[in-house]
């Protein structure tokens, strides 16, 4: 008797799974998602000081970003022992102070007034630069950061140097400074805090700290939000205040941190990715031009920063 071959049959393992496949890359979607929201920060916010004054702007933001913190907060400390969720030793008040007016006022302050003084992509490629603060920051405390990352980092200095010696289609100087201020802020920030990150909840640290930089923050906007006509106000601006409020702080931030738990530090070279974005909604949606020696030092100045965050191989362990 001679025997039919029955065809081969194709084990379940083997058929691909377009669910299973979309869900093994959602670490990634989720990084491109934050990056998109981003970016889209500097060119909403530009285009709303047509209608706010910047530092009512923040005014306003910093009331709604503080409550949703304590909010968080309090959804999250129930049912469990608040004194775990609401106690801040002692010992770490002066450090949260320093963490919330580095991160959240002078931060705040050289955004807002940055973005009022110069393009939506020379602002956020200036905050970019936060990593080679950082990188200046750790080496004073004692840090010896390796000779590729000091490599990376005067390749972005370099890059910078082009992008600010170009006037083409932006003048302005002024919030560039304040911009790159901001980032230095950021960098000191994320130096000061990192033991408090390391001790606290996500939701107790975010929202004291969050408090010891808005206090100082709508102490200084108040001036401005008196002088604000707030009938000037459209609903789209509206909308886009609670958009700031919302999405760029918070759920950013939670879909940032499951990116990282799920992939490692390593996602985080997404960043990199929001002054590029940034410039594109720009020229979309605010016109804003690029001259050859503009984009040529912001190259520059991204692939430096690319430089730095390169991971160092791994030596090679011998038996």
């Amino acid at each position: 008797m001679v025997k039919t071959q029955e065809p081969a049959r194709t084990s379940p393992a083997t058929v691909p799974d377009a669910s299973s496949s979309l869900t093994a890359l959602l670490p990634e979607l989720a990084a491109v998602a934050v990056v998109l929201v981003w970016a889209s920060t500097f060119v909403l916010t530009k285009n709303a000081y047509e209608e706010f004054r910047p530092l009512a702007f923040t005014f306003v933001r910093f009331i709604g970003i503080t409550l949703v913190a304590f909010g968080a907060l309090a959804i999250r400390s129930r049912g469990g022992d608040r004194d775990t969720w609401w106690r801040i030793d002692r010992a770490d008040v002066p450090r949260l102070i320093a963490s919330g007016v580095f991160g959240y006022c002078f931060y705040q302050l050289g955004f807002t007034l940055g973005l009022a003084h110069t393009s939506p992509f020379s602002s956020s490629l200036m905050i970019a630069m936060m990593p080679l603060a950082t990188l200046v920051i750790v080496a004073v405390m004692g840090e010896r950061p390796a000779a590729a990352v000091w490599l990376g980092a005067l390749i972005a200095l370099a890059g910078v140097a082009i992008f600010l010696s170009n006037r083409g289609g932006d003048s302005g100087m002024l919030g560039n400074l304040l911009s790159f201020g901001a980032a230095v802020s950021f960098a000191f920030y994320g130096v000061i805090s990192r033991p408090l990150v390391r001790k606290y909840r996500a939701e107790t640290f975010s929202a004291f700290s969050t408090l010891a930089g808005a206090i100082p923050l709508l102490l200084i906007s108040l001036p401005e939000a008196t002088r604000q006509d707030w009938s000037l106000i459209s609903g789209t601006s509206w909308l886009v205040m609670a958009y700031m409020i919302i999405f760029p702080v918070y759920l950013a931030y939670i879909l940032w941190n499951w990116a990282i738990a799920h992939r490692g530090v390593g996602i985080t070279g997404w960043n990199m990715l929001v002054p590029v974005v940034s410039g594109v909604l720009a020229a979309l949606f605010y016109g804003e031009s690029f001259g050859p020696v503009k984009l040529l030092g912001g190259a520059l100045a991204l692939l430096g920063l690319i430089l730095m965050r390169r991971p160092p191989k791994r030596e090679t362990i011998r038996a």
